[in-house]
C-alpha cells in the first residue's frame, strides 16, 4: 500500500530542489523520489558490501559459482558471452 509522506523543506532547500527538477525536466516529486531511490540503493549496497566482508567464505563461494556459471554459459551460448570459437 502506497503511503504519502510530507516533507517540510526550508525555503533554500525548496528552491534547490525546484532548480534541480527543472534542469532535469521533471516534477519536484519525481526528482525527490529519484534522490531517495539512489540513497536507498547506496545504503543497500553498503550493507551488502559489509555482509560480504563479514562472510568471506560465502563471498568466495559466490565468486566461484559465478565463474562456473559463466563457463557453462560460454559452452552453450558463445555468442552471448563473447567467447565464440
Amino acid at each position: 500500500m502506497a503511503r504519502t509522506v510530507t516533507l517540510r523543506l526550508s525555503q533554500q532547500a525548496y528552491e534547490a530542489v525546484k532548480r534541480y527538477a527543472e534542469t532535469e525536466h521533471t516534477s519536484m516529486n519525481s526528482w525527490i523520489e529519484g534522490v531517495l531511490d539512489a540513497e536507498d540503493m547506496r545504503r543497500r549496497c553498503a550493507a551488502h558490501g559489509e555482509w560480504l566482508r563479514n562472510n568471506p567464505g560465502m563471498a568466495m563461494w559466490a565468486e566461484q559459482s559465478a565463474r562456473r556459471n559463466l563457463a557453462n554459459l560460454s559452452d552453450v551460448l558463445p555468442h552471448v558471452t563473447g567467447s565464440e570459437r
